[in-house]
């Protein structure tokens, strides 16, 4: 492996860090088009017509995949001798919990990418069967919006979509741990580009936390989007739960406003070392557009709190998102 690529960490079903074979990989760039490249593996195709329980189809080729990410590839399929079309995502069975998948599969709520079923693909792999939309929110922002951001009417679906979405997520505990523009799908109302729902999607690396007052402490993520107390694992155990989800959803709206992600990495590295020490006074907070309402720069504010106990909880997120979004225009 060439020194200058950074190894992965990923999870198994015990939250234990794993190490990853990387002969075969594609680097795909960061959705801010920053020079920052991360490693995924790239699958084995047969380019042959797989067929999954009898039900589900696809190409296994290179064409026929339209997704690319740590965990797995995802291909376009249909419904056997249908033409209705479906998202199929492969992923390795030890990234994910069965007793997730199943209640992944039992979410309800058309803010998250339903999981429509789950298939085996063969002793190693699974494939979850999932609804297609039409593109996710990074290919928006770099194709469609002008200068990377939304304009103000997609802005204020995405930010009530989004706050609807995670309220169905954290009432079943889940942690999503990896919220970005590429896990959020969107679908348009037409030709005119504007979004008609957005949806979360890729729980991939989520976890539920069953118990009361249960944290998580392993690495995990995708580093511009990843909260500080996250990374801070990297140098000492740093305990944390669903507010991490809360930093990068700001991030993410911090993104959709700016047209950048909020730091860099010299930035995040430094506020690892703050979270570490709990030299939470050093912080320097992102700065936002003049133009920007009151209301929307402080629901970004309150998301990227670098003291978790100033942070946003989901809840209060959801209140300020909903009303901000049902305000009328």
């Amino acid at each position: 492996m060439a020194a200058d690529i950074p190894s992965m960490l990923v999870t198994n079903e015990d939250d234990e860090s794993v190490d990853v074979e990387m002969d075969k990989m594609v680097i795909h760039c960061a959705s801010h088009r920053s020079s920052t490249a991360s490693a995924f593996l790239m699958p084995d195709f047969t380019n042959k017509q797989i067929i999954l329980d009898e039900k589900y189809e696809y190409m296994d080729s290179v064409d026929a995949m339209i997704g690319m990410g740590a965990f797995g590839a995802v291909f376009k399929g249909s419904l056997k001798d249908s033409s209705n079309s479906i998202a199929i995502k492969r992923m390795l069975k030890v990234h994910v919990k069965e007793s997730e998948l199943k209640m992944i599969k039992e979410l309800n709520s058309e803010y998250l990418v339903g999981v429509l079923d789950i298939c085996n693909f063969d002793d190693f792999f699974c494939c979850l069967i999932m609804e297609l939309c039409d593109c996710d929110l990074d290919h928006h922002m770099r194709n469609i919006s002008v200068k990377g951001r939304l304009n103000p009417s997609n802005f204020r679906l995405l930010l009530d979509n989004i706050a609807r979405g995670y309220k169905a997520l954290y009432e079943l505990k889940i942690v999503h741990r990896d919220i970005k523009p590429q896990n959020i799908l969107i679908t348009y109302t037409d030709a005119s580009k504007q979004i008609a729902c957005a949806r979360i999607t890729d729980f991939g690396i989520s976890r539920t936390l069953d118990n009361e007052g249960e944290e998580l402490c392993n690495v995990a993520g995708t580093f511009y989007y990843m909260a500080p107390e996250v990374g801070a694992n990297l140098l000492k155990t740093c305990q944390y739960d669903s507010k991490v989800d809360m930093w990068s959803i700001g991030c993410l709206l911090y993104q959709c406003v700016t047209g950048e992600v909020p730091f860099d990495e010299c930035s995040l590295c430094k506020l690892f070392l703050y979270v570490a020490g709990a030299n939470f006074d050093a912080y320097d907070p992102p700065e936002l557009p003049d133009e920007l309402s009151q209301e929307v720069s402080g629901i970004i504010q309150s998301l990227l709190q670098l003291d978790t106990t100033q942070r946003c909880t989901p809840t209060q997120f959801y209140d300020k998102a909903i009303n901000w979004s049902q305000q009328i225009c």
